[in-house]
């Protein structure tokens, strides 16, 4: 009897074998390229998952500069949907066919005049590339009030994180990007106070604060470094020598 115990043993460990075999069968065909899911379908999305669909993309925004920046009551004037409208806008304006909507829009708020109306003129586009490319730090200042005004709104999107995330873009930014033809100190000041946390402490007015006057300071310095608004962006051209 126990001279037969190894033969038996052996043949239950084939038999395990082959059932596993025969488990892994329909995985291996189903895994075929090609064939497999034509032998073997895949199974059905649960329905949870299909009832979830794909996330339609932001709707860009028309942009109303006069909501943005309020002429009386400051940021508590602008409303929760305005916070909301700006921060699409300046995801938006990411691209350079979002960079030349956004700019165009800005310049027909501000006039030709940039220093008659800074704040949406240092947004409003430039016939000089230098210029444009510093506006990149604008755009961030411009985000992160948004940003900031979101949280305090208690608006879609709002959020310490989101504050973060930005003061973060801003700080590689103001690092490494070239201030062009704008003060040199004029645009460090603006990078220094839009890094304010206050609002980790509870002093979300105190931040905000700050980076509204970091974004008139760099308003101020576009409209000293180039006065005239453009009805498009000019760019360097792929390997100017001047690039930034």
């Amino acid at each position: 009897m126990f001279r037969k115990l190894p033969w038996v043993v052996l043949a239950l460990l084939f038999l395990s074998t082959a059932r596993c075999a025969t488990a892994d069968l329909a995985a291996g065909v189903a895994a075929v390229p090609f064939v497999g899911p034509i032998l073997v379908p895949p199974p059905a999305t649960p329905a949870y998952i299909a009832a979830m669909g794909t996330p339609a993309p932001a709707e860009p925004v028309e942009p109303d500069f006069a909501a943005w920046f309020p002429a009386e009551g400051g940021w508590q004037a602008v409303k929760p949907a305005d916070w909301q409208a700006m921060l699409v806008a300046a995801a938006a304006a990411g691209t350079p066919e979002g960079w030349n909507a956004l700019c165009a829009k800005a310049s027909a708020a501000a006039g030709a005049d940039r220093a008659a109306a800074p704040l949406p003129g240092a947004l409003a586009c430039s016939a000089d590339p230098a210029v444009t490319a510093a506006q990149r730090i604008a755009l961030a200042l411009f985000d992160l009030r948004a940003a900031v005004g979101a949280w305090l709104a208690g608006a879609p999107n709002g959020s310490i994180g989101a504050i973060q995330a930005r003061q973060a873009a801003l700080r590689l930014l103001c690092a490494t990007a070239a201030p062009g033809k704008l003060d040199a100190a004029a645009v460090a000041e603006a990078c220094a106070k839009g890094l304010d946390a206050g609002y980790l402490a509870g002093k979300g007015a105190e931040t905000m604060a700050a980076v509204e006057a970091a974004y008139a300071a760099c308003a101020a310095a576009l409209a000293k470094a180039d006065p005239q608004t453009a009805a498009e962006p000019a760019v360097f051209a792929a390997g100017d020598a001047a690039a930034p």
